[in-house]
């Protein structure tokens, strides 16, 4: 595992409060699960989760989709655990802590569902490609992640005093949709979900609370002078956010 991976680990494994900070993942976890029911699947798929974390998607799936045999895995032993807890034992259900990147599992898997993980590998086309050589033929990948116009407010906010944001230079809708993947039909669409905050102070405690300030290639440069007046030029927008969540619908012919 790279030493930015282990990074993000360990980011996601101190995050004691990820479960009250994170609204938006809740809410775009159910969105996956519900788009999945709504897709043709195998009786009991089979279900491979990639990035579990406490538990949304995994919770969401298993309310929604007659699921087979799961296994949840997480690169986070701590998520790993939490969403043990949240979910109970179950004698169809496996946890593992596992790099999605280099995964340890067989193919054959008749489903693979993350949600808002996938904006977390170093290189997300072959990271989908390896997953989807995981599915059986007629087998979905269903995958939500971060695309370009993520925190638009926040840069903006920066932008307008100079300030350079370190907000992951997150992927264009177009740049997902070229990706083509052999075996595969493809499907990605574009999703803004907004999430108000009180200030921009509560805003950046609760990406620090989900895990989410690992540091990017990019540093955010600035004076605390310019952070101050960004601050103030975010509350004065409204204190709003965007995700721009990317919905990647990934087939295998049958």
């Amino acid at each position: 595992m790279t030493a930015w991976k282990q990074a993000v680990a360990r980011a996601f494994d101190r995050a004691d409060e990820y479960d009250g900070a994170a609204r938006i993942q809740a809410v775009v976890a159910e969105g996956l699960a519900a788009a999945i029911a709504a897709e043709p699947l195998a009786p009991s798929p089979r279900v491979l989760e990639i990035g579990c974390g406490t538990g949304f998607l995994t919770q969401a799936l298993r309310s929604r989709v007659s699921v087979g045999p799961m296994l949840a895995s997480d690169i986070a032993p701590a998520m790993i655990a939490r969403c043990r807890k949240r979910i109970g034992e179950a004698p169809d259900l496996h946890f593992a802590v596992m790099d999605a990147e280099r995964p340890a599992a067989a193919a054959g898997f008749d489903l693979i569902a993350s949600s808002l993980a996938a904006q977390w590998f170093a290189d997300l086309p072959s990271a989908l490609a390896e997953l989807a050589a995981l599915l059986r033929p007629g087998g979905l990948l269903a995958v939500t992640t971060l695309a370009a116009g993520t925190f638009r407010e926040w840069d903006a906010a920066q932008d307008s005093v100079g300030r350079i944001s370190a907000t992951p230079a997150y992927p264009s809708i177009e740049t997902l949709r070229v990706m083509r993947f052999e075996g595969c039909s493809t499907e990605i669409g574009l999703e803004d979900v907004r999430e108000s905050h009180a200030d921009a102070a509560t805003f950046l405690r609760a990406l620090k609370a989900i895990g989410a300030h690992t540091p990017s290639d990019q540093a955010a440069t600035g004076s605390v002078g310019q952070l101050r007046r960004a601050l103030h030029a975010f509350d004065a927008r409204g204190a709003t956010v965007t995700y721009a969540v990317a919905n990647c619908m990934i087939r295998r012919a049958d």
